[in-house]
């Protein structure tokens, strides 16, 4: 099923990804509703 991409202000959907600096996982819900977030992927830097 393919969804219609994001618009300027619509929430972004959940998702958790590897921690980088702690172990375990971050989820953009622990951020949700109290700061901005700015996630950043960048490939081939490891």
């Amino acid at each position: 099923m393919t969804s219609a991409p994001l618009r300027p202000g619509d929430p972004a959907p959940h998702f958790e990804l590897p921690a980088v600096n702690r172990e375990g996982q971050v989820s953009l819900d622990d951020y949700r509703g109290r700061s901005s977030v700015l996630v950043g992927l960048f490939r081939g830097l490891h």
